[in-house]
């Protein structure tokens, strides 16, 4: 049988503890796949989401350069702000390194031998290093004193104190069965220093007045959670170092939500008296046709967040999406075991019963919700900026290692198409973002026994018909009469 590392279970409990202590854990259970609420992670103290104009720098090392999977914790974050945010415009730079520590981004931005364009201008900077020191073997004392050291050059720069957030890095899985020996030794133990810089990094912020987020903690838990079913899952790639796809989306979950990340999206009320009430919404033209048929227009202003494969996947484990991108329906007084379906500019998006919709169903992640659909195209052009953003460090990098098989030239040209690449993808994510939530949705509720079709059922579609075919006999009949009369 694994032995679990007592550090790290001392370490979720003291934070979990602490929290409580000061009233910020807010554990209200919303149903996780793995037993347990993702929102207990979520603070309720003062927030500090990024604003309008900001250009927030991202410095790390690989695990924020990110060149081996499709999605970053800091993509993850943009395709957040982008789609709940739409009219705001947040530049978002990676400036994650491959292989570096905290000593290398201070001799990169703090000496003369190598120029990165990309510091400059920056408004906000989150800061997340650790992993390649716990590898070396770094004490945490030289750990924490270079993290210092970091936040005075960079405030030298211009940056005040809350303009920085240290993030306590995301951990290496040395729980997994496949890091035990068969006598039960672990083979690896990096993360008991990861634990240690954690702990030092919270102490660090609060003496230097910098915003904090906890990586390490919230992942250590999640990583408890698949390993209960599989002693050998892990949110990793591989090498237990770097996040998996499912590990990065649930590093940028864990990251707004101690931002203090709003979860609703928009939402729509409708009483049993034909009452509305809206958030972030407008609704027009409300129709009712007793319990079989309503139909309103409606227009949100922001909208949910986009879901590819990897998304879906760490929802499916962990419910996390219901804590960060609602929309929600609720409509009252319909039969209670009907069925209904909810179409949206005339396509099916889901089919619900009339509790379900008493209740409040959330369709943030529907396919066919033109929400939804407007997120997938701008998440397309985000992973466009991710992978544009690696190719640039990697440049860097190589111009950074001991062999420098990159040059000056080479950099700033790097920098420069990636700052033109980059610039044309945010432009077109805000575009298509502003242009959806500018666009109002014909939204209908239909019984299962009212065939409706583009709001009538069929029997006023044939009445209509019968109708019109009867006059068009009549204007017939009248042409015949004049011809014959002629």
């Amino acid at each position: 049988m694994k032995k679990v590392k007592w550090k790290q279970y001392v370490l979720i409990l003291l934070c979990a503890a602490l929290l409580c202590a000061e009233g910020t854990v807010n554990a209200m259970g919303k149903g996780s796949g793995m037993g347990e609420g993702t929102d207990k992670w979520r603070i309720s103290g003062e927030e500090f989401l990024f604003e309008d104009k900001d250009i927030v720098g991202f410095i790390g090392d690989s695990i924020t350069h990110v060149e081996y999977t499709q999605i970053s914790y800091q993509e993850f974050l943009y395709n957040y702000y982008i789609t709940r945010f739409p009219q705001r415009e947040l530049e978002f730079r990676n400036l994650g390194t491959g292989s570096f520590t905290a000593e290398d981004v201070l001799k990169l931005y703090g000496g003369t031998e190598v120029y990165d364009a990309g510091l400059e201008g920056i408004t906000k900077a989150v800061i997340m290093l650790g992993m390649n020191e716990a590898l070396t073997g770094v004490d945490a004392k030289e750990y924490i004193g270079n993290i210092r050291a970091l936040t005075e050059l960079l405030e030298e720069k211009g940056l005040e104190s809350t303009d920085i957030i240290l993030v306590a890095p995301t951990p290496f899985d040395q729980t997994r069965t496949s890091n035990y020996q068969e006598d039960g030794q672990m083979n690896a133990h990096f993360d008991d220093l990861l634990t240690e810089y954690t702990s030092g990094l919270r102490i660090l912020a609060e003496e230097l007045g910098t915003y904090y987020i906890d990586l390490h903690t919230p992942l250590l838990w999640a990583t408890t959670m698949v390993q209960k079913e599989n002693g050998d899952a892990t949110l990793t790639i591989d090498d237990s170092v770097h996040p998996s796809g499912i590990g990065n989306v649930l590093a940028g979950y864990f990251f707004l939500c101690q931002q203090g990340a709003e979860e609703t999206v928009a939402s729509v009320r409708i009483s049993e008296t034909g009452n509305v009430v809206t958030e972030n919404a407008q609704v027009k033209s409300l129709k009712e046709r007793g319990n079989r048929y309503v139909r309103f227009s409606y227009q949100p202003a922001s909208l949910p967040m986009a879901v590819p494969l990897e998304v879906k996947a760490a929802d499916q484990s962990f419910g996390m999406l219901d804590e960060i991108s609602r929309e929600i329906l609720q409509v009252e007084g319909l039969d209670w075991d009907t069925v209904y379906e909810v179409h949206m500019d005339h396509v099916l998006v889901e089919k619900f019963t009339g509790a379900e919709l008493a209740q409040g169903v959330n369709l943030a992640s529907y396919d066919w919700n033109p929400g939804q659909m407007a997120a997938k195209d701008i998440e397309v052009l985000n992973q466009e900026w991710h992978k544009i953003s690696a190719n640039y460090r990697a440049v860097l990098r190589e111009a950074t290692r001991e062999e420098k098989t990159a040059t000056q030239e080479e950099i700033d040209a790097a920098y420069g198409k990636w700052e033109e690449n980059s610039k044309e993808l945010r432009t077109q994510m805000y575009e298509k973002a502003q242009s959806s939530v500018e666009k109002a949705y014909l939204v209908e509720i239909i019984s299962e026994d009212a065939h409706v079709w583009r709001g009538q059922e069929l029997w006023q579609w044939a009445l209509e018909g019968a109708a019109a075919l009867l006059l068009l006999s009549a204007l017939v009949l009248v042409r015949r009469r004049r011809r014959k009369v002629k």
